[in-house]
C-alpha cells in the first residue's frame, strides 16, 4: 500500500468560519458548533457496477496493475484528504474504497462495458486504503470516462470495523453534465451537494496530472443497519428515501444551536 506523503488542512473558508466562531463564542467551540462548521458527506446509491469480482490488486494506485505491461490510459488524477467524524476528529484505521469507470467509461464489473466500448485491461478499476492516525487517505487514479446518462464521478465507500458507514460519490467541478445529473441533484442538501463537487487542478504549471483535496465527514450510524444490507440503496437502486444519519445529524445540530423552528 502506498505511503501517505501529503498533509491536509482545513480549507481557508472553513478556517475563517472557525475563526468567527471563536470570536463569537469567547474562544470555546463545542463539538456541536464544530460539527456545524463541517458538512456531513451525503449518501448516494452504490450503483450497478460495484465489482462482482474484486481484482487481486486492490491498493490505492489504480493506474498500474501489479505485473501490468503499461499504465492505464487517461488523465492521471490524485485526490485525498481526511476522514472525520461529526465532532471533526480524525477516524483512523477505517477502510476507504474507490471504484470508477476507466477512460472508456467502462467498469470492471462483468456487465460494466459500455456498448461499443472495450475495458482498459491496464486499469485496476477498484482500490482501497486504510486511514492513518490523522485520518488521512489518498488515491492515485485517472479522471473517469463518461458513460451514458451520468456525469464524471468516483464511487466511494467507507468501512469501519467491518461495517459500511457511508456510500457516496465524488464529482469534479466544472463538468457540464453535473448540472443535470440526477444522482448528484438528489444528494442531501445544497451544502452537502457542494461538498462532494471538488476542484481538480494541475499538479504543477507544466503537469498534465490533476490533484484534488476532499475531506469525508461521516456520522455514527452504520449504513448496514439502516439499509438492511444492500436494500434500496444497493446496486441500481435509488438512494434511500428515509432520512440518513448525516441528514439527521445536520437537523439535530441546527435545532440544538438555533431551536426547533430553525
Amino acid at each position: 500500500m502506498s505511503t501517505l506523503t501529503h498533509s491536509f488542512h482545513i480549507p481557508l473558508s472553513r478556517r475563517r468560519l472557525l475563526h468567527s466562531l471563536l470570536l463569537t463564542t469567547g474562544g470555546i467551540i463545542t463539538s456541536s458548533v464544530y460539527a456545524e462548521a463541517l458538512t456531513l458527506t451525503p449518501r448516494a446509491t452504490e450503483g450497478p457496477y460495484y465489482p462482482d469480482h474484486l481484482p487481486l490488486d486492490q491498493d490505492n494506485d489504480l493506474t498500474m496493475i501489479t505485473g501490468g505491461k503499461a499504465p492505464a490510459s487517461g488523465v492521471v488524477t490524485e485526490f485525498g484528504g481526511r476522514l472525520l467524524n461529526v465532532d471533526g476528529k480524525p477516524v483512523q484505521n477505517a477502510v476507504v474504497e474507490l471504484w470508477q469507470a476507466d477512460n472508456n467509461g467502462c467498469y470492471i464489473h462483468s456487465r460494466g462495458a459500455q456498448q461499443g466500448k472495450e475495458k482498459d485491461p491496464q486499469f485496476q478499476g477498484f482500490g482501497k486504503i486504510e486511514t492513518n492516525a490523522k485520518g488521512e487517505y489518498r488515491f492515485r487514479t485517472i479522471k473517469p470516462g463518461l458513460y451514458t446518462g451520468r456525469t464524471i464521478h468516483y464511487h466511494i465507500r467507507v468501512k469501519q470495523n467491518g461495517r459500511s458507514m457511508l456510500t457516496t460519490q465524488l464529482f469534479i467541478a466544472g463538468v457540464p453534465q453535473n448540472d443535470r445529473d440526477g444522482i448528484l441533484r438528489s444528494m442531501g442538501t445544497e451544502e452537502q451537494r457542494l461538498s462532494v463537487i471538488r476542484e481538480f487542478k494541475p499538479m504543477s504549471a507544466d503537469s498534465k496530472e490533476l490533484v484534488g483535496t476532499w475531506d469525508i465527514v461521516i456520522g455514527s450510524t452504520p449504513e448496514d443497519a439502516e439499509r438492511g444490507g444492500r436494500g434500496p440503496g444497493g446496486p441500481g437502486g435509488p438512494p434511500p428515501r428515509r432520512r440518513d444519519s448525516a441528514e439527521v445529524s445536520d437537523r439535530d445540530i441546527k435545532e440544538a444551536l438555533f431551536g426547533p423552528s430553525f
